[in-house]
């Protein structure tokens, strides 16, 4: 089924989407993570060098003596990120895009993510149905890594793009809208495991040029473009400026996990509770969300259950759903009336459904309607099939 609906709805989209497709959780990540990169290069890592040391620094500063199985991966991420972003190493700093280590586990991230993926001829069906239901002018936020809705948007023939505009001309102080393309729009909040930012690629090009004018191989993506069908994920005019020119997709991202080769990461902001500071290429993505809303015609959140250190997130998700709330409740929009915002997440009792709520206290439940039997076709119908009446 098609929806007729105009759209101008917005989606956001936690790890609770993804989990129908078994992809794994954040807390299943760093055993998965730590077994993939021991199985290709065993334990003699400056991966294990660095876990040693955020053992002994939990043990030193807290007094809590850690087991590697214990480790939670957003604290280990965390000191690994501030450390790198600070550079606390000094001139042992490894590049911009991260230490070590800090390549060494996105990269596993992206590969055990990856690997877990349905084909997109293979996805359960609640991510078609999900997909048939977006219309042009829909925006997904999404926090997650995977492919999932684009392999089904993909599959069922939808367009979309993955950044906020389109452009039909750069001038000096402003840019022309393009309006006349319908398709979804898909905003990747934390980056994706398809993506690669190549502003490092370049700057150590233009160096090693300048040393050896000769072809010397630098990075598994960009040396060979082809290779792996990578381009940027902006079309059309840009200003000469926005860092999304930096970030490619690649097409063929099976082939590349399948080679499985080097140390270059995907583009994506690590599991860390400063992950933020990562952010700048995709700041664009974040312009305006706090007066968003206010005009919008439905707002639902998605198996995302607004951890307390993602304090910037919830700053976000509060003033576009207070403005959705507060603004032209009762007044239509074109025909349409805004309908109740829609919470869907995975609950088994009331602890759990309280808590959630909580954590959401700042949504007038007066103009929200939940669902805790997680993200399904039944989720679906939730979703698109009850309209708020007059």
């Amino acid at each position: 089924m098609t929806s007729v609906h105009p759209g101008l709805r917005i989606f956001v989209l936690g790890a609770g989407f993804s989990a129908l497709a078994r992809l794994p959780l954040a807390t299943e990540l760093f055993s998965e993570v730590r077994s993939h990169i021991e199985h290709l290069y065993g334990r003699e890592t400056k991966f294990h060098r660095d876990i040693a040391r955020y053992i002994k620094y939990r043990k030193i500063c807290d007094g809590i003596a850690l087991q590697e199985a214990s480790i939670d991966l957003e604290e280990f991420m965390s000191f690994l990120d501030i450390e790198h972003f600070l550079e606390l190493r000094g001139s042992d700093t490894w590049s911009q895009e991260g230490n070590e280590s800090q390549l060494m586990i996105r990269k596993a991230i992206g590969q055990v993510i990856h690997e877990r993926t349905p084909p997109s001829d293979q996805l359960p069906a609640a991510y078609y149905e999900f997909a048939e239901r977006l219309t042009a002018r829909d925006m997904v936020l999404t926090f997650n890594y995977d492919i999932l809705l684009e392999r089904a948007l993909d599959h069922i023939g939808k367009p979309y793009r993955l950044y906020p505009f389109r452009f039909k001309s750069i001038g000096r102080q402003l840019n022309v809208v393009d309006d006349d393309i319908e398709e979804v729009t898909i905003l990747k909040l934390h980056g994706s495991v398809d993506w690669f930012n190549d502003r490092q690629f370049l700057e150590s090009k233009a160096s090693l040029h300048e040393i050896v004018p000769t072809s010397v191989p630098i990075h598994s993506v960009f040396d060979n473009p082809a290779r792996y069908s990578a381009k940027s994920i902006v079309e059309g005019p840009r200003p000469d400026d926005d860092p999304l020119l930096h970030i490619h997709k690649i097409r063929d991202a099976d082939a590349y996990y399948r080679d499985g080769s080097g140390f270059d990461a995907p583009f994506i902001l690590s599991p860390s509770h400063v992950k933020f500071v990562y952010a700048e290429p995709l700041l664009s993505f974040w312009n305006g969300m706090g007066r968003g809303g206010g005009l919008n015609l439905g707002i639902s959140v998605i198996g995302f259950s607004l951890p307390k250190h993602d304090e910037y997130i919830r700053v976000g998700l509060y003033q576009m759903i207070s403005n959705y709330q507060h603004s032209w409740w009762n007044e239509k929009i074109d025909v349409y009336l805004k309908d109740n915002v829609r919470l869907v997440d995975f609950r088994r009792d009331d602890a759990g459904i309280n808590e959630f709520k909580t954590r959401y206290s700042f949504v007038d439940p007066n103009r929200a309607e939940f669902f805790f039997d997680g993200f399904n076709s039944d989720a679906v119908k939730f979703l698109f099939d009850q309209p708020r009446e007059t």
